[in-house]
């Protein structure tokens, strides 16, 4: 340790640490950018979601949410891409499990991220996902509508992992007659990301007070944004 302290004054070393400093930190905005929207969302949780319980990671939140949403009702996903949170609801309940995503990407660029028009692009292919299961292959305003004129059953749990705002708040004109007392919502990206409060987010603050539905928090994970909340 003395060597490297003595090493990191002066010489080589020394240069290469300041440079390290000043290049990937002190001139770097992405990384207090994301500080900032991490302090965000601490914010966010001390002053709204204190009722709330602190699930491990994603998937656990998923079976969390699952097992309060009610038992009889559409179980639902907004974006698959791989299928790794529509495998674990496929496989932590027999009911059908149905999944909507183009497998083409995001449709437009993702504001406040870095991801653009086109990434998690899967060029068309599907996921192997469990046999209780159904992907429904599309942009949500086309395969959305199709889908519920098969049905009129109300939506027990809807995972929204679409990303983007108008993406979601498409899910929400589509869906919200199935939206009632007792359904469960997950997130996957509520907050902790720089520009938050302009997707997810803001999509179903809009459809709350559009449709005057009353929520409560139920969880969220203890890394990322993901939440769950239930409708009153």
């Amino acid at each position: 340790m003395a060597i490297l302290s003595r090493g990191l004054r002066s010489g080589l070393l020394g240069r290469a640490y300041r440079k390290i400093l000043h290049t990937w930190y002190a001139n770097d905005l992405a990384i207090d950018l994301r500080l900032h929207a991490k302090r965000e969302a601490i914010e966010y949780i001390l002053a709204h979601m204190q009722t709330a319980t602190m699930r491990r990671d994603r998937f656990d939140l998923l079976r969390f949410a699952l097992a309060r949403a009610p038992a009889d009702g559409l179980v639902l996903e907004f974006g698959v891409e791989k299928g790794l949170s529509i495998t674990c609801l496929g496989q932590a309940t027999s009911r059908d499990v149905h999944g909507f995503d183009s497998f083409r990407g995001l449709p437009e660029d993702w504001a406040g991220t870095a991801e653009i028009r086109g990434a998690f692009d899967r060029n068309g292919k599907l996921p192997k996902v469990p046999k209780n299961v159904a992907l429904h292959v599309g942009l949500f305003d086309a395969t959305l509508p199709a889908f519920l004129a098969t049905t009129d059953k109300n939506a027990a749990l809807i995972h929204v992992d679409c990303d983007i705002y108008s993406s979601t708040r498409t899910i929400f004109e589509l869906l919200g007659p199935r939206i009632v007392s007792g359904t469960v919502i997950v997130f996957d990206e509520y907050f902790n990301y720089p520009g938050w409060r302009q997707h997810e987010h803001k999509a179903f603050q809009e459809f709350i007070a559009l449709s005057r539905q009353r929520y409560t928090y139920l969880a969220y994970a203890g890394e990322k944004g993901h939440v769950a909340v239930l409708i009153e």
